[in-house]
């Protein structure tokens, strides 16, 4: 019997299996000290009402999920994040409403960490070169927050059509008025105190990473495709507010330790894994289709990014939307070593990751329902 049979014969929801192997993982190593009863509503498939799945409980899986990555980040003076967390989750029912093939992405936020919490603990990742810490504390600033920037895309993808159609105007008129362009981001949101470029800091660990990302043409190709991109937003945003709280508690940005409200605020640790946390948001989500992609991500150059890159793509379970199948979690399940990772996933959805996984990854072993997707 297969991997995939073998696992999926038990039929246990993949959230459960991850929440009883790290238990003691969260307490000890990442400070999150939850009850199980905390952790349950993630741990069984979303309830369905005559075949449709019930909204009510989604809603407080959202607010559930608001409270525990409050704890998460609060632990380490970031708690000022899940303020844009909850503006998500806030807006989310009525994106749904206008586009109503969009998935969630709050409780994706709870099941990604998890997720990443697992594969650390038992897959044995190189140490990164651009950290102070060891992961707990950057993989606390990715999971959870990855997909802050995600009502921007939203907002600008909600805007495209009215943009096209004025522009489509212009052009047949033949008008000399000039076309109205679509920026990837927000003015000034990569500027950081004291003049500070955040595209230069966070362009710095992509050639240290060996990506072959050329920020400045990503960006003239997502004005040109229409596009906005919540990875992008994500990692500026993240690094906009953290900038600022280190500007407050270090303001002639010392590197030496810092200690105040018990944290430290060594500039060091901004510019190792600070900047490290918001590259991996910055690349997760860049479109498979954009050419300057150069290089695979390798998880023996920039672990963080191929971890985040990987659970992103991996938890596809319990994704609530209203026009969008939704899979279960006993329909997924993981195994580890120190060298592989085997995932199982519906065979509906199985080319789908294992093309996105395969087309970004390298340096690791992962196979999905048996097949190597990664060498």
């Amino acid at each position: 019997m297969d991997f995939r049979n073998r696992e999926l014969e038990k039929a246990v929801h993949i959230a459960r299996r991850i929440l009883n192997d790290i238990q003691g993982e969260l307490g000890k190593r990442y400070m999150i000290r939850m009850s199980d009863r905390d952790w349950e509503l993630f741990t069984v498939p979303l309830a369905k009402v005559n075949g449709v799945i019930d909204k009510t409980e989604f809603e407080e899986r959202q607010q559930k999920s608001l409270d525990i990555m409050n704890r998460i980040l609060g632990h380490h003076g970031k708690s000022k994040i899940v303020v844009f967390l909850g503006e998500l989750a806030s807006i989310e029912p009525q994106i749904q409403e206008l586009q109503p093939w969009v998935r969630d992405h709050v409780v994706h936020a709870i099941n990604t960490f998890l997720l990443g919490v697992f594969i650390l603990k038992h897959c044995d990742f190189p140490t990164s070169i651009s950290a102070c810490y060891d992961y707990p504390f950057m993989w606390k600033l990715c999971g959870p927050t990855h997909d802050i920037g995600y009502p921007i895309e939203i907002a600008r993808n909600i805007a495209n059509p009215y943009v096209d159609a004025l522009n489509g105007f212009f052009r047949e008129m033949a008008s000399t008025s000039p076309m109205i362009e679509r920026n990837p981001y927000l003015t000034n949101l990569n500027l950081l105190c004291n003049q500070v470029d955040s595209n230069c800091l966070i362009q710095q660990r992509i050639n240290e990473w060996g990506l072959g990302i050329i920020i400045g043409d990503y960006y003239a190709w997502l004005a040109s495709n229409g596009k906005t991109d919540h990875g992008v937003i994500s990692a500026l945003v993240q690094l906009k507010i953290i900038d600022s709280l280190y500007q407050k508690y270090n303001s002639n940005r010392e590197e030496k330790s810092i200690e105040e409200e018990g944290l430290d605020w060594n500039q060091k640790n901004f510019s190792l894994d600070i900047v490290s946390a918001s590259t991996a948001l910055f690349v997760h989500n860049i479109d498979l289709n954009y050419h300057g992609f150069a290089e695979k991500i390798d998880c023996r150059k920039a672990p963080l990014a191929f971890l985040l890159f990987l659970s992103d793509t991996f938890q596809e379970w319990d994704r609530y939307a209203e026009k969008k199948p939704v899979y279960s979690g006993e329909e997924f399940n993981i195994s580890c070593d120190n060298h592989s990772i085997s995932l199982v996933v519906p065979e509906e959805i199985e080319g789908k990751i294992s093309d996105a996984i395969s087309q970004r990854l390298e340096g690791f072993v992962i196979k999905i329902n048996d097949n190597n997707v990664v060498s």
